[in-house]
């Protein structure tokens, strides 16, 4: 089945938030819940932009110049969501922080992140990979996995000091990912698009200036990850939105309306017959 007759285009975002729980899935996905803003989105967008600039320029770019793009961003995005939402009172702090003053203090500690990952780099034996169109950042890549199309972008190709090339994944938070998943579905992406099969991938943490140590890979075979996403798939169409209540609820922008602990739940109630994407 060739990729224009695929059922459905699915993300690593999607696998992750179904298996975590079905019912935000459905609110965010379906229903199209209105989400409350959090600045910490903005925090990473705008850190993935700055970066991106900066390797794609061949690190050309006066640091300076860097951090202002990333300041630019962050504040565009903020005064979206402001305008979205004016009530601060409304905005996800992750914490009893209040929103005015995490928004200032995520501003700066992007900027520093920024920085911080720039005199990493620079000081490193390791680099971007170089791929035939250039260095190898925001790679974008569509997986036809036995009819279900798997799209997204890699945040980089890294070539470390040994040559080994593997994926990397850029994050902004303080809580590394549980396991490796989207690093092993970036590891089938990368053997289709570059040929060759990425033993090896790791975890940037900005919070760091540093990655983690890389993660072995090899266990996410092609026919592995295909069976995650059309078990995927299989739940959408049942709609098998299960609820999952936990602490990950206080962090999460539709809660209000979570039909297990939502105090606004008959605002998108689950229908007779779910209606799928």
């Amino acid at each position: 089945m060739s990729v224009a007759t695929a059922v459905k285009h699915r993300s690593v975002s999607q696998l992750s938030t179904f298996s975590k729980c079905g019912e935000q899935y459905r609110l965010e996905r379906i229903a199209r819940a209105p989400t409350r803003p959090a600045a910490w989105f903005h925090q990473g967008t705008a850190f993935h932009l700055a970066v991106e600039t900066w390797e794609r320029n061949s690190r050309q770019d006066f640091p300076g110049d860097i951090t202002d793009l990333y300041l630019w961003e962050y504040d565009r995005l903020i005064a979206a969501d402001r305008e979205r939402e004016p009530n601060p009172a409304r905005w996800l702090t992750g914490g009893r922080t209040k929103a005015e003053d995490d928004i200032s203090r995520r501003r700066e500690r992007g900027a520093a992140q920024v920085e911080g990952y720039m005199d990493w780099a620079l000081r490193n034996s390791g680099r971007v990979f170089w791929g035939p169109d250039g260095p190898a950042v925001e790679v974008e890549f569509r997986l036809n996995l036995d009819g279900v199309e798997v799209v997204g972008f890699i945040d980089q190709l890294w070539q470390y000091g040994s040559g080994a090339v593997g994926p990397r994944d850029l994050k902004t938070g303080s809580k590394l990912p549980d396991w490796p998943l989207q690093l092993g579905v970036y590891r089938i992406a990368v053997e289709e698009l570059f040929g060759f099969l990425p033993r090896w991938g790791d975890f940037y943490m900005a919070k760091n200036n540093a990655p983690e140590k890389p993660v072995d890979l090899s266990r996410f075979t092609r026919e592995w990850v295909t069976r995650q996403f059309h078990m995927l798939e299989d739940g959408i169409q049942a709609g098998a939105f299960l609820p999952n209540p936990g602490d990950s609820c206080r962090t999460c922008g539709v809660a209000e309306f979570c039909t297990a602990l939502g105090n606004r739940a008959s605002e998108y109630p689950h229908p007779s017959r779910e209606v799928t994407e």
